[in-house]
């Protein structure tokens, strides 16, 4: 099949996470991809300069495997605030356009709503193209309070208009549904895991334990609480390490709070994660109850679990269907408690084991090829229906 891919995150500098690896992995099944993006890492672009940023092509890329090869697609924006959202509108809108005349895609894959959702809509519905809606979170939550409310009315529509919506949880399907959506235009697929790349090894020495963190440092994070009780930690463990790999919006301030033994590694490659996650010991995501976790379903769970890792995570709704306790792996504890409940398990050697082998069989039941195999099952569906 040819498939279209669009979203309004930059496909080259973004934390890899599903918009890369599954377009990635359909290519290395056999079909032809194409990603259209949007650059929102301009302000932060060492390399950036000028106040326009001409169109850019990517014949042959990849980013989360050597192997695979895309077609990306980056249109012109103006580098100005307010500006860059307008423009990157309106020429995602006259790309995704082009591309549909240029070329016979099968189907559209899409992504982002506010910036592309309608232009995408229109674009493919006048070359009679169907469209996938992939709800990973809920989008009026992530913008500005004054966009929410115009976000919601583009969520209605592209919901609505979109031939199916294939959502990341139980809870984001219900979401969708809540705006009217019939059943027949809804799926659930969760995330999934390379059980391949994520895959037991031997772990590298440490004089005390290693307590892992992985991912976009968001402000929800929960880090600022677990490293303000880092302390109660070093108690028990006085050599423990907390490696927090990767970069985002919070990482400034949490740097600032400062403790003991807590390594912030910033952006790794892709390949490297895996190294990571086999030399820690326990691996965390004690992200913050609100309207924008309680949904999702954090990819890096799965790739902690198939390295034969115990997790320790706040029990988030999007994620207790996939991953419902100790039984799969995880042990579930409030943000605030996640250090206490580290001291414990970090103490406890044969139940870290025992988690661990638990945990592998669970991330098996999320194998990212079968679930890739999937999306291209119901996206050849919509293009023979």
């Amino acid at each position: 099949m040819r498939i279209l891919v669009v979203h309004e995150v930059n496909y080259l500098s973004k934390t890899i996470y599903e918009f890369q690896i599954l377009p990635e992995i359909l290519s290395l099944l056999g079909h032809s991809v194409t990603v259209v993006d949007y650059n929102d890492s301009w302000r932060t672009e060492r390399n950036g300069s000028g106040v326009i940023s001409p169109r850019q092509v990517y014949p042959a890329t990849h980013r989360a495997y050597d192997r695979a090869r895309i077609s990306l697609y980056r249109p012109a924006m103006i580098r100005l605030p307010g500006l860059s959202r307008i423009s990157g509108a309106i020429n995602s809108g006259m790309e995704v356009a082009s591309l549909l005349q240029q070329s016979k895609f099968d189907a559209v894959l899409l992504y982002g709503l506010p910036t592309v959702g309608i232009q995408t809509l229109l674009a493919a519905g006048a070359h009679r193209i169907p469209v996938a809606f992939r709800a990973i979170d809920v989008t009026h939550e992530l913008v500005p309070a004054v966009l929410s409310l115009p976000t919601r009315m583009l969520e209605s529509i592209v919901f609505n208009h979109a031939d199916l919506n294939i959502a990341l949880t139980p809870l984001l399907q219900k979401y969708i549904q809540a705006y009217d959506v019939p059943d027949e235009k809804m799926r659930l697929l969760p995330s999934g895991v390379d059980t391949e790349m994520f895959s037991p090894g031997p772990k590298t020495e440490s004089e005390g334990p290693i307590v892992l963190f992985m991912g976009t440092i968001y402000r929800f994070s929960g880090l600022d609480r677990v490293i303000r009780d880092w302390k109660k930690l070093l108690a028990v463990h006085p050599h423990a390490q907390l490696w927090i790999v990767g970069t985002g919006e919070d990482q400034a301030r949490l740097e600032k709070i400062g403790a003991e033994n807590v390594i912030f590694t910033g952006m790794q490659p892709y390949s490297r994660l895996p190294e990571f996650i086999r030399s820690s010991d326990v691996c965390i995501n004690p992200f913050e109850l609100n309207p924008i976790t309680e949904k999702i379903l954090p990819t890096k769970l799965f790739q902690y679990l198939a390295c034969g890792k115990p997790v320790v995570a706040t029990k988030l709704p999007g994620a207790t269907p996939f991953l419902s306790g100790e039984e799969d792996g995880v042990v579930y504890s409030r943000t605030e408690d996640t250090v206490d409940t580290l001291i414990q398990l970090v103490s406890d050697n044969d139940r870290r084991t025992r988690l661990g082998e638990r945990g592998i069989a669970a991330a098996r039941r999320y194998d990212w090829t079968e679930i890739a195999r999937q999306m291209a099952l119901w996206l050849k569906e919509l293009a023979v229906g």
